[in-house]
């Protein structure tokens, strides 16, 4: 079970650093400005949040 908690924990990890310092600053906000900025955060916050849900349901299981 650590080892799969790690693994999702990196990946929330991974995934926020390649939004923040690449996707965000070149893709994103060029782009489509504040508001694309705003959402792809909010976006990055929920795939997070339910990353960790997931987690705790899987504890919960058991």
């Amino acid at each position: 079970m650590k080892k799969n908690a790690l693994i999702r924990v990196a990946f929330i990890g991974a995934l926020h650093s390649f939004l923040y310092l690449w996707f965000v600053p070149f893709v994103i906000y060029p782009r489509f400005g504040d508001n694309g900025f705003k959402m792809t955060v909010a976006v990055a916050v929920l795939i997070s949040i339910a990353l960790l849900v997931t987690l705790f349901m899987g504890k919960s299981k058991k």
